[in-house]
């Protein structure tokens, strides 16, 4: 077991992601900003203790929990408590199962008055004055459960690693370390950079402006995002019609996902002129992604950058948290990475984080990244645990 050498005593090594059990609360239709009640979706189903009891049988010693935090601002006393304790019964159901939890602030990306570009408008601003608000409460709430329970303060800041972005992004960042250590100074605080938590997000960070060796510092890994994304209906990137890219690039040449591509955009429900621009740039990033000719070579180089990071910032390689990764599995008649291709790339990310001594956790538990392969039956993908090292290798492989 990988320890974090911090006086919590939090320790950590193979995570999973639970997403959607707290990111999607009831938002009412626009144009009310408001959230009806109770404020968190029951679907899709959350994990009970037998699944997270499976989990931690499997290897997996940590959840990271995103939450979107909406609900605590807008519902007050009685109300926002409920809110707190539906909260605190998962970590509790969670803790049963004998794994840690990370609490991740996961404001939404979309919602105009609570989402996340609200949160990082800037200090002083209403929505961070009450995200601060916020930090510092649940900081102290937590601070009990501090060996078990880590914080993180905000997932994926869209501000640019470079300029007065960054230097805004260091700002705020600082804010939310010094609320979260008034709430509590011995709670494990988790930190990511800018840049939507890229690696490079990572690297424009500054530690010493912190100087707190409770910080875990995070980055997440969609690289190459061609081939992550492939298929994701839910971005408004050409990717979204890439189909069967394989990883590594040299595994097949371009002719055939080419071929798919252009299927997935013909298919496609869109008028004339932006299925012209579908296609060209549909084209164009399956062209870059075979340009970079990425392989497990391309992961070492990127993870290698942040371990030089490491070591000339003083962090211990165990205080380097990959938060996510994960490849967009192919369902039946839509485009995504075929199952080999995903647990070549998922394998080539794990072993390169151990290599590098980074803890992980794998993006997600249900939904479109999923291990569960079925909702109903809630089993485990063995394709994916072998892949993950917690399995056997396998030649079930699933599509």
């Amino acid at each position: 077991m990988i320890q974090v050498n911090c006086a919590a005593a939090f320790e950590m090594r193979r995570a999973i992601n639970v997403a959607q059990w707290f990111t999607w609360p009831r938002y009412e239709r626009p144009p009310s900003t408001g959230i009806a009640w109770p404020p968190y979706k029951e679907t899709p189903k959350p994990p009970d203790l037998s699944e997270l009891k499976r989990l931690k049988q499997t290897g997996f010693d940590t959840v990271r929990l995103p939450v979107d935090p909406a609900p605590f601002f807008v519902f007050e006393g009685e109300q926002q408590q409920f809110v707190y304790k539906r909260l605190f019964d998962a970590i509790d159901r969670i803790q049963s199962a004998g794994m840690n939890v990370i609490v991740d602030l996961h404001p939404n990306s979309r919602h105009p008055v609570w989402g996340q570009h609200a949160m990082i408008k800037g200090v002083g601003t209403p929505a961070f004055d009450k995200f601060s608000d916020l930090i510092e409460d649940m900081a102290r709430r937590l601070s009990s459960r501090h060996q078990n329970v880590a914080l993180e303060l905000i997932n994926e800041p869209r501000l640019k690693c470079k300029g007065d972005d960054q230097a805004k992004w260091d700002a705020l960042a600082k804010t939310l370390v010094d609320r979260a250590r008034k709430g509590s100074p011995d709670l494990t605080l988790v930190l990511t950079g800018a840049c939507v938590s890229s690696f490079e997000g990572l690297l424009a960070l500054d530690p010493k402006k912190f100087g707190d060796d409770k910080i875990i510092y995070t980055f997440h890994f969609y690289d190459p995002f061609s081939f992550t994304h492939q298929g994701a209906q839910f971005i408004p990137w050409p990717d979204k019609y890439l189909d069967e890219v394989p990883w590594p690039a040299s595994a097949r040449p371009m002719e055939q996902p080419l071929a798919k591509t252009l299927q997935r955009v013909a298919e496609a429900k869109i008028d004339t002129l932006d299925r012209d621009k579908a296609s060209v740039g549909a084209q164009a990033n399956l062209k870059k992604f075979y340009a970079s000719k990425a392989d497990r070579e391309f992961i070492r180089d990127r993870f290698a950058r942040v371990s030089e990071w490491a070591r000339e910032n003083g962090v211990d390689p165990a205080r380097i948290f990959i938060g996510e990764f994960g490849v967009l599995k192919k369902r039946p008649g839509l485009a995504g990475a075929l199952c080999e291709d995903r647990d070549r790339w998922l394998k080539d990310v794990r072993v390169t984080a151990e290599e590098f001594g980074f803890t992980w956790a794998y993006f997600n538990y249900d939904g479109p990244f999923a291990l569960l392969v079925d909702e109903k039956k809630r089993n485990f993908d063995p394709s994916i645990l072998a892949a993950l090292g917690l399995g056997k290798e396998t030649k079930a492989c699933r599509d």
